[in-house]
């Protein structure tokens, strides 16, 4: 057999979630190259090893020594390729591997000795958003010798100022293994746990050891290590020092600490931020991350907004110019935090926002319009549209061709997304605020206003019920409104306060035209309701009359009167007691209506009523109140309305309203001389703070019981007992 071209090496142990998606995805560059693979079980007890043997050319096993370097060098013993390919199970090879091959197939011609790949981190399982780019020496030439080294993060030994090795960036090798971590799940701090404990025992051996330094400050965290704000003023202090390394090593450690200390609120962060741009000025790790980190501490302080906007425009620039090729191998030491796709999204929609809170709209729209939206999830959706809004109401620059993109896209489902309508929700939720009463005040207060932000919305009223709300907004006539709400497909994604306007200002509702079923009907009411204040005189003002041959429209009056008895502060010391039986009134007349023309005869009945959903039962009861209220019986209306209150408990604070505020009924329960009897005891209850012992005392006093329900609005028909 002749000589493999690569070798290819992987240690697993109890990898079952990921081992076979790693072997498979190997397979193009097996095709393509002859190679071999040669695997070692360190300990495998979950069926790994059962797939390993599938797929593995030569198995060993490894006994577990806490080791990694050693687990990987007998690997290596085994191997006979020309090169040697290190691969981890949470990793798999992207399936373009054109780039690999041709260096293989090329490197006999070639001088290079050692070749990165690109390890792509991603920070969930689904490997969509976020994530960062190592470059790693993954393949080594068998000649030299090299070995690994590192009990934890081991690495291929060998001098980096005199060996050059050869860029294989669009190799790709897409890992998920720092999910867990992230996650903080029981697996990951496990894997954490490890890590710090690894790199503890190897510090202890190099205490000044840079590269591990850093590692274990990039492994733990405040909540893990109990010493790491020490940690990383020691880490610090090395670099200062001009520990071995600290050239390479010293901006990716200053950038890390700048993170952590903006994180921690340590007091150095100004002077380590100082430092990095002294020692490192050049350094992407700070013209790009650094500067990010400085961005985001002085937007976050508000202290200095200008030095936060220079700061970002530094950030820019240096992406531009690592985009350009600037500093290609940093990321040889660390992963750049700032530097791939979605995270210069993260940064630019901070900055966007940046720049609408300091009235710069054009800086802003031109970040706007500089974004791959395809690339954003929904938290950075939510927060692009909320500083898209700004701009809009801000200025009079075209939005229309950004909205109508930021439209089709939150439509088009985003690749490996769980759930893709996460993105258009949040840009309906963004839109729906720009409606709100509130809000619109709040715009119009401010100086630079120029236009309601809704009118962001007015290009979409073609294309969905966003953009019809928006028209709605826009219309004062009653007859073009309807024709307006007759085009809209699903009332969930009207806005409900365009529908509110489009009431007050006399539209027509429901549609004659368009039926509605009553749980929509129900819904839409309820959510008129939400705004109690303007709900409560416009239910009124729409229920004031029936028309007994339209029933869509009487179902719709119900609908609104039951919100309105849900909204009404009945319980409340602030409600307006006018407005509250206005309510009441018209509950009982609608049910007068809506009874007899939903429930036959029969089932009207007292001893059928059990027939009756229980709202319906209190409405029946609470309509023979009132007739016996006109009828001055009030004793009648009193025994109704407990009725009433015994089919539907939910309606007590109703039906307590009622007896306190309807005369007849206080004149029959309260005695004149109990009332005047409340009245002197409010008139000394006034004279004294309540926390006075004073007031504990007439509070627990006989003669306070006989009127306390008086003084503090407690109900008569609550104790179920006529007052004597």
């Amino acid at each position: 057999m002749s000589t493999p071209l690569i070798s290819i090496g992987i240690i697993f142990k109890n990898d079952i979630r990921s081992i076979e998606r790693c072997l498979k995805a190997l397979q193009p560059l097996r095709d393509a190259i002859p190679s071999e693979l040669v695997m070692a079980d360190t300990g495998a007890t979950d069926g790994s090893r059962e797939i390993a043997e599938i797929y593995a050319d030569i198995l060993i096993d490894f006994p577990w020594t806490d080791d990694f370097a050693a687990a990987r060098n007998s690997v290596m013993d085994c191997a006979s390729g020309l090169w040697f390919f290190s691969v981890d199970t949470d990793e798999y090879l992207d399936e373009e591997v054109s780039e690999l091959t041709a260096f293989l197939r090329e490197s006999k011609k070639r001088s290079e000795l050692l070749a990165t790949v690109n390890v792509r981190n991603y920070s969930t399982y689904e490997m969509d958003g976020d994530y960062s780019d190592f470059f790693a020496v993954r393949l080594v030439r068998m000649s030299t010798g090299v070995r690994y080294e590192g009990a934890i993060h081991e690495h291929f030994c060998f001098n980096q100022s005199e060996v050059v090795a050869c860029p294989l960036n669009h190799t790709i090798l897409h890992h998920d293994g720092y999910v867990a971590m992230r996650q903080n799940s029981e697996e990951g701090k496990a894997k954490q746990e490890r890590n710090v404990r690894m790199l503890r025992k190897s510090l202890k051996k190099s205490p000044d050891n840079l590269l591990l330094c850093m590692q274990l400050m990039e492994a733990g965290s405040s909540a893990s290590m109990p010493d790491y704000t020490e940690h990383l003023r020691r880490t610090v202090g090395l670099v200062k020092a001009k520990a071995s390394g600290w050239e390479r090593l010293g901006p990716p450690i200053l950038r890390h600490v700048l993170y952590s200390a903006e994180a921690l609120s340590l007091p150095e962060w100004e002077e380590w931020m100082n430092m990095a741009e002294e020692w490192f000025p050049d350094s992407i790790f700070i013209r790009l991350d650094g500067q990010y980190a400085a961005f985001a501490h002085y937007w976050n302080t508000g202290k200095a907004p200008e030095e936060a906007l220079r700061r970002g425009r530094l950030y820019l620039q240096a992406l531009e110019d690592y985009r350009n090729g600037a500093d290609p191998m940093a990321q040889l030491m660390s992963p750049l935090r700032m530097a791939s796709p979605f995270s210069e999204c993260t940064a630019k929609i901070s900055l966007i926002s940046a720049y609408c809170n300091s009235d710069q709209v054009k800086a802003a729209f031109e970040l706007v319009k500089s974004l791959d939206y395809s690339l954003l999830d929904k938290i950075q959706i939510a927060s692009l549209m909320g500083s898209l809004q700004d701009v809009h109401f801000k200025s009079e620059l075209d939005t229309s061709p950004v909205l109508l993109a930021l439209w089709e896209e939150v439509n088009r489902p985003k690749r490996k997304q769980t759930n893709p309508t996460q993105r258009k929700s949040a840009f309906l939720q963004m839109a729906a605020a720009t409606f709100l009463e509130k809000n619109r005040r709040t715009e119009q207060e401010k100086h630079q206003f120029v236009r309601p932000a809704y009118t962001l919305y007015l290009p979409l009223q073609d294309i969905c019920d966003l953009g019809k709300a928006a028209a709605v907004m826009e219309m004062e006539n009653a007859s073009a409104i309807e024709a307006m709400l007759g085009r809209v497909a699903n009332w969930n994604d009207f806005s409900i306060h365009a529908l509110m306007y489009a009431l007050e200002q006399g539209a027509g509702f429901p549609l004659a035209n368009r039926t509605m079923p009553v749980e929509e009907m129900d819904q839409l009411a309820c959510r008129l309701s939400e705004n109690k204040e303007r709900f409560l005189s416009l239910a009124l003002t729409l229920t004031a009359e029936t028309d007994a041959g339209n029933w869509q429209r009487l179902v719709w009056i119900r609908a609104l009167l039951m919100a309105a008895i849900g909204a009404y502060p009945w319980s409340s010391w602030e409600q307006d007691e006018e407005q509250g039986m206005a309510i009441a009134r018209s509950f009982v007349r609608v049910e007068k209506e809506f009874l007899p023309r939903c429930y036959a005869a029969e089932v009207l009945q007292e001893d059928q009523l059990f027939a009756l959903p229980p709202l319906h039962r209190f409405g029946f009861y609470c309509a023979q109140a009132f007739d016996a209220l006109e009828q001055q019986k009030a004793a009648e209306y009193v025994r109704l309305l407990r009725l009433g209150l015994d089919a539907c408990k939910d309606m007590k604070p109703m039906v307590e309203f009622l007896v306190d505020n309807t005369e007849q009924i206080q004149q029959i329960l309260i005695p004149p001389e109990l009332r005047a009897l409340a009245d002197q005891v409010r008139a000394i209850l006034a004279r004294f703070d309540p926390d006075n012992p004073a007031v504990v005392v007439l509070k627990q006093s006989e003669t306070y019981q006989k009127v306390a329900y008086l003084i503090e609005k407690a109900s008569v028909l609550a104790s179920g007992q006529k007052v004597q």
